[in-house]
């Protein structure tokens, strides 16, 4: 019990060091590269970009950081004799690298925790001041559509001349609704606002237009109106017609859910979000893979390498492994490879590698 307290410590301590260590250098090489962007803001924009990206830089170096951990501290213990030491006294190397384990596992349910509850606000809010902060907008995100059709379902379809995201409202309406396939009524309004009042539901409000009925003997009944609440009649939402989230990092696996199904009614390419949902349950696994092949490379000691050969040999590994990742993801977003396929088929590989290299470290 003793020496598992003392793994998990020399673990965990290397892990908190390596963390802040990593933090600091990406930040200081990404604001950097930003710095033209930086000098036009007011520092307060600057600090609260950095706030919102701690977040996702976690996320993004906890992998790396957990096989440098791993290397050095279960190798160094190993270049003592520490590890041999208790597996001589009949521990099982599986059994002695249990603790480091279980750690792991923790850590790569609070990495998914972290991307389902934090990194969803954080990424958008951090993408916004960028967005707003880059004079070249290289990825400008889409706050308006001009000419918009939008089916919401086979029940109501939407045109509209112009709509904005930013303030919930549109000109030149046309929505149409149906019933088993017939067009039943149809408002052609000037303009198009979603009201937010206090003392009731939140509702779509249209000025100056017309609505008429196509009743079932042939006739078409119109009637003229200055102010019009939809109400329950239509279900669609602002976020059904722009989504000011636009990027599977700005959105929990719930709101992806979501954001496909309206997607698929109004027939739009679903396969970038539908990648980003899976490997929203598929990313975190990488923590626990980097460590099992950590493990596998340094838990014995060896004459015939030191220290600094095993770490070459993991970064490869962890590099090989994130372009593969990062190639099924592209892969899966173009629709060559199912979405579920391509956010997990680099864990799948790695996975296998490193059950592999495990056996073969265990039976030596």
């Amino acid at each position: 019990m003793k020496f598992s307290r003392y793994l998990v410590f020399n673990f965990i301590k290397m892990l908190l060091l390596l963390l802040v260590s990593l933090i600091v250098i990406f930040v200081v090489i990404d604001f950097m590269g930003n710095i033209r962007h930086w000098l036009s803001r007011e520092m307060k924009d600057v600090l609260d970009y950095y706030w919102n990206y701690l977040p996702y830089i976690v996320y993004l170096v906890l992998p790396v950081a957990l096989l440098i951990s791993v290397i050095v501290s279960i190798g160094g213990m190993a270049r003592h004799l520490e590890m041999t030491a208790i597996q001589s006294s009949g521990r099982s190397p599986l059994v002695t690298l249990m603790p480091v384990f279980f750690v792991t596992l923790l850590l790569t349910a609070g990495s998914w925790w972290l991307s389902e509850k934090i990194l969803p606000d954080a990424n958008h809010h951090r993408l916004e001041i960028m967005q707003s902060s880059s004079p070249q907008k290289k990825n400008e995100r889409v706050k308006h559509r001009v000419d918009f059709v939008f089916i919401d379902s086979e029940r109501v379809s939407w045109f509209l001349k112009y709509y904005s995201a930013a303030s919930k409202s549109g000109r030149d309406v046309l929505i149409l609704i149906r019933e088993n396939g017939d067009i039943i009524e149809r408002y052609d309004a000037r303009a198009i606002n979603w009201e937010t009042p206090e003392d009731r539901e939140p509702y779509w409000a249209l000025q100056k237009g017309y609505h008429r009925k196509f009743l079932e003997d042939g006739s078409i009944a119109v009637r003229r109106f200055e102010n019009e609440i939809l109400g329950r009649k239509i279900r669609t939402l602002p976020e059904d017609l722009i989504n000011e989230r636009q990027t599977g990092d700005e959105m929990d696996s719930k709101m992806i859910r979501h954001r496909i199904e309206v997607l698929k009614r109004s027939g739009e390419e679903t396969k970038a979000l539908e990648t980003a949902y899976y490997f929203k349950y598929a990313g975190p696994w990488m923590n626990f893979i980097i460590v099992l092949i950590g493990a596998s490379l340094c838990h014995r000691f060896s004459r015939s390498g030191g220290l600094s050969q095993k770490f070459g040999v993991g970064v490869l590994i962890v590099f090989i492994y994130y372009i593969i990742i990062r190639v099924g993801l592209k892969i899966g977003e173009n629709g060559a490879l199912s979405p579920i396929l391509s956010a997990w088929i680099g864990h799948i590989i790695f996975g296998l590698v490193a059950v592999i290299m495990l056996h073969r470290s265990f039976r030596l």
